[in-house]
């Protein structure tokens, strides 16, 4: 697999692939799934915001997820979606 280069990293997406936003979306996640060290990388963010947004909440969540209980895909999306809440909150209040 090859890695884009990190000066690249920013350069601006080709939008005339043919492809639906389903597709590329299908592409991107094959292509996280095979690098072990990116899908670490987004585990351990993810991790490290649900741990410095609410601790307590978020050991709930793993602890659901662990065990594979039928909550778990809820909680976990719940969360989440607080975490996004405060970011666009805070980004907000910086911007105004």
């Amino acid at each position: 697999m090859t890695r884009m280069a990190p000066e690249n990293a920013n350069a601006t997406p080709h939008h005339h692939s043919g492809l639906t936003e389903d597709e590329i979306f299908q592409l991107w996640r094959a292509a996280l799934k095979d690098d072990d060290r990116l899908i670490d990388e987004v585990i351990q963010r993810a991790y490290d915001d649900m741990i410095s947004f609410d601790r307590e909440r978020a050991e709930t969540v793993m602890s659901l997820t662990i065990r594979r209980h039928s909550e778990a895909g809820r909680a976990f999306r719940s969360l989440l979606g607080d975490i996004r809440k405060q970011a666009t909150r805070s980004q907000a209040e910086r911007c105004g």
